[in-house]
């Protein structure tokens, strides 16, 4: 499973600021032998994950990827429920909505919906939300397994602002409220000027398939907009149940 792992973690390299990656680059990234890297990128070539480009030589994703997508979206149609979701969320509170599910290191965006007017907080569709600071991932956090929970906070916690919480006795103390209250609310977390209220769904009675987040300028978040937020989360969480599974899960929102 080494190789297996090691593969993975060259794919993980990928993201919207490197669309393409030089042999070099991968090294460097990954701290593996460059043989050992070229070994890998050769298999992933092969089963066509990724490809070279012929004008730089350098490496890309491949056309195997869009035949697997296909099939999650048949199994699970997470893109297109959680698009209408959010599009109607982000209707009702005129702010701006993303929807996460889980990855390695934080909440990665799946859809979002930016607001026709006012305040617009600004995001991008490939953007991940660490656990430990984002209110997507404390939800997540505050609703998961002990044993999902336990592996997750034993990764590195970074100081995004000087607001983020990243002391384990005090993420406890939050994910416990959160736990309480039914949702998360963070502010200046992430990025300054920014306040979130999220809230988790599922797919079934294990970890939450992910978040929904809603997104406001810090300057226009109280109390009563908190309250009045969570409890549009709460019908749009039983809106997207519905849809992936049939059922809504009962929250503890009021």
């Amino acid at each position: 499973m080494k190789t297996v792992d090691k593969a993975m973690s060259l794919l993980r390299q990928f993201s919207l600021e490197n669309l393409e990656i030089g042999l070099n680059e991968f090294a460097r990234a990954t701290g593996e032998d460059k043989a050992v890297v070229r070994r890998l990128l050769v298999s992933l070539a092969k089963h066509e994950f990724i490809e070279q480009n012929p004008e730089n030589r350098k490496y890309r994703l491949g056309h195997a990827f869009l035949s697997l997508a296909r099939l999650r979206e048949a199994t699970v149609p997470m893109i297109k429920a959680t698009q209408v979701v959010s599009q109607w969320l982000s209707a009702q509170a005129n702010e701006t909505v993303h929807v996460g599910i889980p990855g390695a290191t934080g909440m990665a965006t799946v859809s979002f919906t930016l607001p026709p007017r006012g305040n617009v907080i600004n995001l991008r569709p490939a953007d991940s939300y660490p656990y430990h600071s984002s209110s997507s991932g404390l939800a997540y956090l505050s609703f998961c397994s002990d044993e999902t929970r336990e592996r997750l906070l034993a990764q590195n916690r970074e100081k995004l602002t000087r607001f983020t919480v990243t002391e384990a006795d005090e993420l406890l103390k939050l994910i416990a409220e959160n736990r309480d209250r039914g949702y998360s609310t963070t502010r200046n977390t992430v990025e300054l000027g920014v306040a979130s209220v999220a809230m988790p769904f599922f797919t079934d009675d294990k970890d939450p398939a992910g978040t929904i987040a809603i997104a406001v300028p810090d300057l226009n978040m109280d109390d009563a907009r908190c309250e009045e937020l969570a409890k549009l989360l709460k019908t749009a969480v039983e809106q997207l149940e519905t849809a992936l599974t049939g059922s809504a899960r009962r929250t503890s929102v009021g």
